[in-house]
This record gives C-alpha cells, structure tokens and sequence, in this order.
C-alpha cells in the first residue's frame, strides 16, 4: 500500500483524455497506487479525508509519465565515445561492452535509470547484457522496466548456448515483478541464426510475452540478410513469425517502400529514436509508418548514440526531423507526439497508466514552470513538446510512489550514484584498452 497524495491546485492538467482534456486549477487524489479524484481540493477533502502528503501543484503542468520505447540504460558508461564516430555498433561498442562485467552494468543502469527518471520517463524497454544487474539498478530507482536480455549467436561480444539460457532464466526470475515486466530480446536478424528467432518469437507467442528486437537498423544489417536469406529484415522477420502485436520494433530505418505497410499493418510496436539517426545522418519514416496505421512508439536508444536521455528533445526532434525530411509544416502536432509517449504506448503495452483520470494506475509527472522558457503558457502542449527539457522536471510519481521531488530522487544518493557510474566507466575503458589497444586511435582517448 501506498498511502493519499493530493497533487493541490495544478495549474495545468493534460489528461491525455482527447485534445480537449485539459484542466485548469484542478487537484488530484491518489491512493494506493490509483488515481482516486480529480476536482476542487476543498471538495476531495471532504469526500475523502486528509491525505498522508500534498505536493503543491501550483506553476506546475500534471501530465502522464513518460514511456520510452526502447533504450540501452547500461550504455551510459559509452557517452561521449562515439558521437562523430561511424559504424559505431561494430567498431566501437561491441569491442567495448565484451569488458562489461555484471557490477559495470549494474553501477552504469543505475545511473542511467536515474537519468531516465528525472527526464520524466516512468517506463522504459531495454534491451541489453547483463540485463538481471540492470532490472536490479531499475527497481532501485523506482521506474517500469519492459526488459529483455539481449540475445546474440553470431558476432557480438556475448553468443552462444549460455546466453540464451541467461535469457530464458531472466524471464523466469522476474516474470510475477510489480515493477518488471520481461520480455524475449533477439538482437537483430542479422545476428541470431533463423532457428533461434523462430524458437525465441514461439516462445514469446505461447507464454504471451513481448519480443523487442532490433530491426532493418543498420545497411551492413539490411545486406547480411539478403545474402543470407534472400529476403530483406523486414520481409524476414516476417517471414519467421517475428511481427505482431506483442513486438516491439526498433528503427527500421533501411526499408524498401513497399515494406513500409507490411510492417504497419503487422500491429508491432515501432520504436522511433530521432536523436539516433539525425547524429548519424539516417534517413527515418515514423511518419510514413504512422500515416499507415502504424503504432509509433519513440525511445531515445542508448545514452550513447544521442547522447542523453532527454525525452523532450527526442519528442520535439521527431517533429522537426520529419517535417524536414518531408519539407513540409503540417506533419504532426505537439498533442500526436505526446499522445505518443504517453497514452497510445500504455495501451500497446497493457498498462492502464497513460491518461489521468479516476482508476488509471498513478505514473506521474510534474514539470515547473516558473522558468523564462516556459512563458508564456498560452498552450501546454506545445510548451512541453516544443520548450520544456529534462531539468524542468519537478515531481515523478510511478505506482502512486514519489519518486522524484523537487527535482532529486527521493531515496538515491545522487552524487554516490553519479560517481560509481564514473568510476565504473573508467574501469571499463581501461580494461577495453588494455585488451584492444586500436580502440585509443578510434576513440581519440589520450589519458583516462
């Protein structure tokens, strides 16, 4: 149990509830985890009695958590390593991460899951190593994880037989979670053999699990397969049973045309992460998969490719990167992309979380406004897609549970964490280079 929490006389409400949902000078009532009221502050209390804690909601907008679609939180130890680097997954981080060590990736998601929550992300779906140390780093700090072990048996730094069992016991150890849910991680189609993707997308199927993987990513990918197979990533995943409503998609950026309906009609989730492929310079189509009925999701993948996890940037960078592909204005608007990160992705999720209204589970934030960006609040929605950041997040709530206030978590040593990551990146870096002195020309790292 939880306890009440009023949020007292918010001075903006997106519900999320329709365009039309927005609230002016309202309160909240959370109890137990669920949202109990919403009205007049004076009148909840007399309905419901005097709450266990009031958050001052005053100069602030009350929106929904935020989801992020897929990200690599461990990966935060790599920031800065590879931004104007290219071929960045195979020359840089498959070198690096085969020093990863379960306590380097524990103290890496800790920090890196402590940036995800203070950038008002309340869920997020990983993808990595060591993925049991990084579901512990993510219960620490509070937040939902959709999380799956990565999964390789060709190239990579981790393959074989014992990664496949560190995967299927990963979904055993966690599967009756409150806060995890596990899900079924093949890396790409390039780099598991067909029998495994078939094996692991039954899998998934007969025990109602979500499969996330990576897809059509890369063009060494979209070559490889075709080789391979015959068939492109997309018509291959397919082909083999991968797509579905219970996958999650990330990228699918080297597409051809006519594939673009075949995935959208599929019913996947299609993770978007525009700070990605506009630092690489790749062409993306969330807009056209969206215009054909596709479910758009947006991630801001690893802390490393982008090279934060600042979801606001990533929300706004989706509009402005397909507008300008398309050289056109009226694509989208602030509420789609919101609607996005928030509502339409709880329901692609099954969580009954992304809208603020009565029985919806309370995940929460709340941004400050009292800043020089963000006024004037002539509309909301536009001032979080278009102006807020990361550091305007006040308050995170996740399960009826504060876990932000006043801009710090509530129960990590912020700078004890800052630090261990550090630390723990310098660790991995000297053990990398000590193994694979070529990496110091490629990083351009002298002294560390």
């Amino acid at each position: 149990m939880t306890g009440s929490i009023i949020i007292r006389n918010a001075e903006f409400i997106l519900t999320m509830d329709g365009v039309n949902g927005l609230l002016r000078r309202q309160s909240i009532l959370i109890k137990d985890g669920v949202i109990e009221a919403i009205g007049d502050y004076a009148t909840i209390v007399s309905a419901y009695g005097q709450p266990d804690d009031v958050i001052d909601g005053r100069e602030k907008i009350v929106m929904p958590g935020l989801i992020n679609a897929h990200t690599h939180i461990a990966m935060t130890g790599f920031r800065g390593l590879a931004a104007d680097a290219g071929e960045v997954i195979y020359k840089v981080f498959w070198p690096l991460e085969k020093s990863l060590t379960p306590d380097v990736a524990y103290r890496l998601a800790l920090l890196g899951a402590l940036e995800a929550v203070k950038s008002g992300v309340t869920v997020i779906a990983d993808h990595y190593f060591f993925m049991d140390e990084i579901a512990k780093a993510v219960e620490e700090v509070g937040i939902r994880g959709f999380l799956g072990h990565t999964y390789m048996d060709i190239d990579g730094p981790f393959v074989g037989s014992e990664e496949l069992r560190k995967a299927l016991d990963f979904v055993d150890k966690w599967k009756n979670h409150e806060l995890i849910t596990p899900v079924l991680a093949p890396h790409a189609t390039d780099t598991v053999h067909r029998e495994n993707l078939v094996f692991l997308a039954e899998k998934a199927k007969n025990d109602k699990l979500f499969l996330h993987l990576h897809l059509a990513q890369t063009q060494r990918e979209f070559k490889v397969v075709h080789e391979r197979t015959g068939f492109t990533p997309v018509k291959y995943a397919l082909h083999l049973g991968l797509l579905g409503g219970r996958t999650i998609v990330a990228h699918a950026n080297y597409v051809l045309n006519e594939e673009k309906a075949l995935l959208a009609h599929s019913g996947s989730i299609i993770a978007q992460c525009p700070t990605t492929y506009l630092l690489s310079g790749t062409r993306f189509h969330a807009y056209d998969y969206w215009q054909l009925g596709g479910n758009i999701a947006i991630g801001t993948d690893a802390p490393c490719y982008n090279d934060n996890t600042d979801f606001f940037e990533e929300m706004r960078l989706l509009i402005f990167g397909q507008r300008l592909l398309a050289e056109r204005v009226g694509l989208w608007n602030a509420y789609d992309v919101l609607e996005m990160s928030t509502r339409s992705t709880a329901r692609l999720l099954g969580l009954r979380t992304g809208i603020i209204k009565r029985g919806f589970e309370a995940d929460l934030v709340l941004l400050d406004i009292k800043k020089p960006h963000l006024r004037p609040a002539f509309n909301p929605y536009s001032l979080v897609v278009y102006s807020a950041t990361t550091g305007d997040v006040d308050t995170v709530i996740v399960k009826g549970r504060i876990v932000v206030r006043g801009g710090r978590h509530v129960g990590l040593d912020e700078e004890r964490v800052i630090h261990g990551g550090e630390a723990a990146a310098m660790s991995l870096l000297r053990k990398a280079l000590n193994e694979n002195p070529e990496l110091e020309n490629l990083l351009k790292v002298k002294e560390i």
